[in-house]
């Protein structure tokens, strides 16, 4: 026969059994009677995809108990204009889902923008952001590239030329894109004063030419080539002027 500890040991593991068998069926119970039956999207998210959110949801368990807000949070941050995501249930069927959207500051590539804090995000239809501007690389030059933007565009104000993007290439080659079509190489150096020859020369090749820049190659050691969109009448496509 057991003695009288042993009795109270056994006893009190049998009753942890049962708590603990009675709290699972309570919550089986709950989820059973208690299905989260409404998603209430908060604030004025603009671009955001409310199909897309009631899709993510849907594909989680519904009980109020069973389902895993971090889990769940994971899944709605992955989508395309979700930067982050603030859950709470509401008794007795409501789930709140508040989203904060991402500020695009620049196109990057094709279908995909580039985020304030320098994320890339996407795929998204870039109709409507052509207004910002275009960036294209490899993946982790974003930031990069942005701040070369900024810096050629401030430089190339001065001779009223505007910048309206930058590309690199694999191999560290970049282009300064105009608006209008034309463009600047600038090669592998990434010395933007050598953006202040343009902005010198700018009034002599108005002066030649007033047609809109097609390309203006900087890769020359002390020259810069030039061509228009149209070329003027009396000369080729391309002029070639040095700087000394």
């Amino acid at each position: 026969m057991l003695g009288a500890g042993a009795r109270v040991v056994v006893g009190m593991a049998l009753a942890g059994v049962l708590v603990l068998g009675v709290a699972a069926m309570a919550q089986v119970d709950l989820d059973r009677l208690r299905q989260l039956e409404r998603v209430e999207l908060q604030g004025e998210p603009r671009q955001v995809d409310r199909a897309q959110i009631e899709a993510v949801v849907a594909a989680h368990p519904r009980g109020f108990l069973a389902l895993d807000l971090d889990a769940l949070r994971g899944d709605l941050v992955a989508l395309p204009w979700v930067e982050s995501v603030q859950l709470r249930k509401r008794w007795p069927d409501t789930l709140e889902v508040q989203v904060i959207e991402p500020l695009p500051v620049a196109r990057w590539g094709g279908d995909r923008l580039v985020d304030r804090h320098g994320e890339i995000f996407g795929p998204v239809d870039l109709d409507e952001w052509q207004f910002l501007p275009a960036l294209e690389g490899e993946a982790g030059r974003q930031v990069s590239l942005m701040h070369r933007y900024l810096a050629a565009a401030a430089r190339l104000a001065d001779a009223e030329l505007e910048v309206s993007g930058v590309r690199e290439s694999a191999r560290r080659a970049w282009i300064i894109q105009l608006e209008g079509g034309g463009e600047v190489l600038m090669g592998r150096d990434d010395d933007l004063a050598r953006l202040d020859q343009l902005v010198a020369l700018m009034p002599i090749l108005r002066e030649r030419n007033p047609e809109p820049l097609a390309r203006v190659d900087l890769r020359y050691p002390r020259g810069v080539a030039v061509a228009w969109q149209e070329a003027p009448a009396e000369s080729a496509a391309e002029a070639k002027t040095v700087i000394r």
